[in-house]
């Protein structure tokens, strides 16, 4: 290992992260500012990042020295990787670290959605005692639609088989994994046979908003949708349109296109209103994939590639 790599940890980890990189030099500050940044960065030829920053080109400029960038996280999407691929500087993600822990609560919203259970609770909190209007649907008789097919879609796929409900999935990027569990599905199959939909796929020029009007209206049946990737993949005022028009049964989001509810404009609040207070939504604070465990596992498997990348790659004065 080399011992010249100059680490730069900017977001708070757990602490095997360091305790892995301790044959580096490691600077670790969780609570630095964007101004005291400026400086930092131009001595790390090492960056970790979480959610604390955007990368943008003009961040990746500041970093003189970088050679590698790490998230600790899923999603690559507050970083510029076509800029910084440009500038030779390899950019990995931890997306093995969370995958079963968004997997998981993929499972839970789902059966929430199905049993009426969040719906049922409200109602029972406010002395209603409703058995009949809360009937629910069992997974094992319906047919779930697996929209992107990496770490989190396959892991929900293993946790799905053993309800014996049909999975079908569908991945623009990858084929060939269709298997007795899994078949394999174009998106338009996809749409036309889905009960449940649940969306797994990276934010990008492709999947941005892909959940539209359009989306929705090519289901055949009227479906229950779930979004545990980016909130920005599906287009809000449309999915609200659907819940109207009862195209869409039941909705959970883990993920919303603006997370910062104090910066919320006037349609935005609307929206977050109507989402809120409708019996047939659940909203959770982007936490599919923060659990104690994938804590541990995302600083594990990052500092695994770190160190690997390093084994290959080290820095010579």
């Amino acid at each position: 290992m080399s011992n010249n790599h100059r680490i730069l940890i900017i977001d708070e980890v757990h602490p095997v992260l360091l305790e892995l990189l301790a044959g580096f030099e490691v600077i670790y500050l969780p609570d630095i500012k964007l101004i005291e940044l400026k400086e930092a960065i131009r001595s790390a030829s090492i960056l970790v990042v979480r959610s604390k920053l955007t990368l943008t080109k003009e961040w990746i400029d500041r970093g003189v020295k970088l050679k590698y960038i790490g998230r600790l996280g899923s999603g690559m999407d507050n970083i510029d990787v076509v800029y910084a691929s440009s500038k030779h500087i390899i950019c990995e993600n931890a997306p093995e670290g969370n995958r079963n822990a968004v997997a998981e609560q993929t499972v839970g919203m789902m059966l929430s959605l199905l049993s009426n259970i969040n719906r049922s609770s409200l109602q029972v909190k406010r002395s209603r005692w409703d058995r009949k209007g809360n009937q629910g649907i069992e997974l094992r008789n319906l047919t779930v639609g697996i929209i992107g097919f990496g770490n989190v879609g396959s892991r929900l796929a293993e946790v799905l088989h053993s309800f014996g409900c049909k999975i079908i999935a569908y991945d623009k990027y990858v084929s060939g994994y269709g298997s007795n569990e899994v078949e394999e599905s174009s998106l338009e199959e996809l749409q036309k046979r889905a009960d449940v939909i649940s969306l797994h796929v990276p934010l990008n020029k492709y999947s941005l908003e892909m959940v539209n009007e359009s989306f929705i209206n090519k289901g055949a049946k009227p479906f229950f949708l779930l979004n545990l990737s980016r909130g920005s993949v599906v287009n809000i005022s449309d999915v609200v349109n659907g819940l109207e028009s009862k195209k869409i049964r039941g909705l959970a989001l883990d993920v919303l296109p603006n997370e910062k509810l104090d910066t919320l404009n006037d349609k935005e609040s609307e929206e977050f209103d109507y989402l809120v207070n409708n019996e047939n939504v659940i909203v959770t604070p982007h936490i599919g994939g923060l659990t104690k465990d994938s804590y541990k596992q995302l600083a594990e498997v990052l500092a695994k590639k770190i160190k690997k990348w390093d084994e290959n790659n080290p820095l010579v004065n």
